[in-house]
C-alpha cells in the first residue's frame, strides 16, 4: 500500500511539473507601448497622409513639388500623430523623387521630435538605432560544450 501512495504522490508531482513547464512556456510577450500621444488635440481629418503623397503624384516638377510638400507640412503637419509623420518620413523619398531633400526631412523630423520629447520609443525612431529584441538561451550551446 505505501509503494502504490509513493507512485501517486510520484505521479501527481511529474504531472504537476509538466504543467508548470506548459505555463512557463507560454508566457505572453509584453504588450506594445500605447501609441505617443501629443499634447493638445488632434484632427486626424487635417492630417490626411494621402493628401501628401498625392502632391507627388499630380506634381510633375520638382521645384513645386517641393514647395507644395512643405506647404502642405507647414499647414497640416501639426495635426499628425506620430504615426502619420513616420508613414511620411519613411515613404517620403519614394513619393517625392526628385524633389526630396534635407529641408523636407528635417520639417517631418522637427514635427517628430515634439512626439520624442515625452516618449522615448519616437526618439529612437528618429536619431537612434533601437534595441536589439532579446535572443532566447540556445538549448543545443551547453550540449556542445559538454561533449568537448
Amino acid at each position: 500500500m505505501t509503494r502504490n501512495r509513493l507512485s501517486l504522490w510520484l505521479m501527481m508531482l511529474v504531472l504537476l511539473a509538466s504543467f508548470n513547464a506548459v505555463a512557463q512556456s507560454k508566457k505572453k510577450e509584453p504588450e506594445p507601448p500605447p501609441p505617443p500621444v501629443k499634447p493638445g488635440t488632434l484632427d486626424p481629418l487635417d492630417c490626411v497622409v494621402a493628401d501628401f503623397r498625392a502632391i507627388g503624384i499630380d506634381q510633375q516638377d520638382p521645384e513645386q513639388r517641393r514647395s507644395k510638400a512643405i506647404a502642405w507640412l507647414s499647414k497640416h503637419g501639426k495635426s499628425c500623430t506620430a504615426e502619420q509623420l513616420i508613414v511620411m518620413r519613411n515613404n517620403r523619398q519614394q513619393w517625392l523623387g526628385t524633389a526630396d531633400n534635407a529641408a523636407l526631412a528635417a520639417r517631418i523630423d522637427g514635427l517628430l521630435e515634439v512626439f520624442a520629447a515625452t516618449n522615448k520609443e519616437i526618439a529612437i525612431l528618429l536619431y537612434g538605432t533601437p534595441p536589439a529584441p532579446p535572443t532566447k538561451p540556445d538549448a543545443n550551446a551547453g550540449a556542445g560544450a559538454a561533449k568537448k
